[in-house]
């Protein structure tokens, strides 16, 4: 195989570059919001001028909501900027991936396992952050405001941005580039699917949508790994971002108990359920076993 056929000195290298994704998406990220942090400044300059009187702390608040103002605008720009800076990479630095072959690839069953998958990898996250409420309160407080803050769920531009862009952006990003990387630099496919599912929770700076942006990375990693394309995990991811944006907070804050016991067995449930999705699409394939089976299709 072609993974026994990489020296390692060239694993050693290719695994740096399966953590370049990730800091081409912070970067990316930091230059799409210095113009809403220049416009803050600037409207905190002014209102200084003009309230000479105005305490520093008076200042900071007409600087934060400035720039809160418009995080869902940053968000949308950063997602909509990311689609060429890394629709190009995975072209030209990957494996040129042809359209028709990776729709070939997918079958009705891939499909169903998507949209199963991302309803119940949404539901596995919820039982996450129900029970790190209960565990560990203070970091789920921030979350929430973070998330409060950024508009999720609210925000007409955020959610765009999360629901539409993102799982067509991130996908290329973790499951496209990072892994075709990952794969390179390590000699079993678990190890790589590992690997760019933490690079997909690191890539949401946070400690809770990291833990189960995590776990949500090895279900997107072994679906392109399984079908050899990105479009199922898109429509899991695209199917996640819609469950927990649209209707999940709406059915789990009117009647589900708030109470530990409640999202441990949840997520117990979820992830047994995950196992058997996994179960039912059957092991990974090598790329000419899924292309054979396409055309026999």
């Amino acid at each position: 195989m072609e993974e026994e056929r990489i020296s390692g000195g060239k694993r050693v290298g290719y695994f740096f570059l399966s953590l370049t994704p990730m800091a081409a998406s912070f970067i990316l990220q930091v230059i799409m919001v210095i113009p809403f942090v220049i416009f803050a400044f600037v409207k905190m300059f002014l209102f200084m001028q003009q309230n000479p009187l105005a305490t520093q702390d008076e200042a900071m608040v007409i600087y934060m909501e400035a720039y809160l103002n418009r995080a869902a605008a940053a968000t949308l720009c950063y997602h909509l900027a990311s689609l060429p800076v890394f629709g190009l990479w995975y072209y030209f630095g990957c494996k040129k991936p042809k359209l028709k072959q990776s729709l070939k690839n997918v079958s009705g069953k891939a499909v169903a396992i998507a949209v199963l998958g991302g309803v119940v990898m949404c539901l596995l996250s919820e039982g996450m952050v129900g029970a790190e409420q209960f565990i560990v309160p203070n970091l789920v407080e921030k979350y929430m405001e973070l998330m409060e803050a950024a508009g999720i769920g609210v925000n007409v531009l955020t959610i765009i941005a999360a629901v539409i862009i993102a799982p067509v952006g991130e996908e290329i990003i973790c499951r496209g580039i990072t892994l075709y990387y990952a794969k390179k630099a390590l000699p079993r496919f678990w190890m790589a699917n590992i690997l760019q599912a933490v690079m997909f929770g690191v890539m949401h700076a946070n400690w809770i949508q990291g833990l189960y942006a995590f776990a949500i990375g090895l279900m997107l990693g072994y679906l392109t790994e399984r079908y050899h394309s990105l479009i199922p995990a898109m429509i899991l991811h695209f199917v996640v971002n819609f469950s927990s944006t649209v209707w999940v907070e709406k059915v789990f804050g009117g009647w589900f108990p708030d109470e530990l016991y409640a999202y441990l067995i949840l997520f117990l449930v979820m992830l047994a359920a995950a196992v058997g999705l996994v179960l039912w699409g059957g092991p990974v394939k090598s790329q000419e076993k899924a292309d054979k089976t396409a055309m026999d299709s």
